[in-house]
């Protein structure tokens, strides 16, 4: 976690230490990436820069926690409470939103996902973390409304949903050869309908896999049309 030198700077030198970090680990691969480019680019000593974190590795954790929570967020998901796949919808297109707003950060979270990087998003203090217990709720409320089925553990349904929100990106740069350096430079980069197709085949797959069969999505099939 950065020392408390790096929260008490005035809001403009902050950012830009932050913008500096984000330009330098979407360009290059963590173990590339250079301390001394980060303070030139933010105008600060290197000195300075160690009064502000431990090291590399604790200003690339706070940067990619950052980012994280700001994506997940950025989604605007429903409540857990909703139905399954209009939550899940609302992730993934999230993620393509986030990537439209801030190329530069999503590429860092693409790197994040690389053999050489730090395993951040693998810890339960982590981004994963955080998905995983939203995810936990998500599928428990869908369980308990009899939307979604109850034969199967909640928290290794959550699981598969992390994982498989988690990767679409990775997997999406590998299959239409979108690196994250060209989805840094090209916020429209994943405009392509290819592309969506996947995001659509993702939440249609996870829904069928998950929804009672018969079951329309809705959590509450009462009213018209109900028994």
């Amino acid at each position: 976690m950065p020392h408390a030198t790096f929260f008490s700077l005035p809001e403009d030198k902050r950012a830009r230490v932050v913008d500096a970090l984000k330009a330098e680990f979407a360009a290059r691969p963590y173990s590339r990436a250079s301390v001394d480019r980060v303070t030139a680019s933010a105008g600060v000593s290197k000195g300075s820069f160690y009064q502000y974190f431990e090291d590399k590795l604790d200003a690339y954790t706070h940067l990619v926690r950052g980012l994280m929570s700001e994506r997940v967020g950025l989604a605007g998901a429903p409540a857990p409470e909703a139905p399954l796949e209009e939550v899940l919808t609302a992730v993934v297109r999230g993620s393509h939103d986030f990537h439209r707003r801030d190329p530069l950060g999503w590429a860092v979270l693409a790197r994040a996902l690389a053999d050489d990087a730090p395993r951040l998003l693998d810890s339960d203090e982590s981004i994963s973390g955080g998905v995983h217990r939203w995810a936990v709720a998500a599928i428990a409320a869908g369980q308990a409304s009899g939307e979604l089925r109850d034969d199967v553990d909640a928290d290794t349904a959550a699981w598969m949903i992390e994982r498989v929100l988690l990767g679409t990106p990775h997997y999406v740069m590998a299959r239409f050869g979108v690196d994250p350096g060209s989805a840094a430079a090209d916020g429209s980069a994943f405009d392509r309908p290819e592309i969506a197709r996947v995001a659509d085949d993702v939440v249609a797959l996870l829904a069928a896999a998950l929804t009672v069969p018969g079951r329309d999505g809705g959590r509450d099939c009462g009213g018209e049309g109900g028994e």
